[in-house]
């Protein structure tokens, strides 16, 4: 796993929906502002949406605003972290 560190802006409740009469639940998220540094120099701002574990929801919700450091993985050629 790598870390990912930066400001933690929001937090977004696990919540359920219905799909063809099934009701399907979906993970809690976190989101977080992250300023990374571009091959030139640039410094950009890049806003990173996280599921979470439900168990893991409590650890968060008291840094909103604050700098929080999250152990994620990558899923894809382009990234998502999870």
């Amino acid at each position: 796993m790598i870390s990912l560190t930066g400001t933690l802006l929001s937090i977004i409740d696990k919540s359920k929906y219905k799909k063809d009469d099934i009701e399907i639940g979906t993970k809690a998220r976190i989101q977080i502002l992250v300023e990374e540094t571009r091959v030139n120099g640039n410094k950009v701002k890049v806003l990173h949406t996280i599921s979470i574990p439900d168990f893991k929801i409590v650890l968060y919700k008291d840094k909103l605003l604050e700098d929080v450091t999250v152990e994620v993985g990558i899923i894809s050629k382009q990234f998502s972290f999870y």
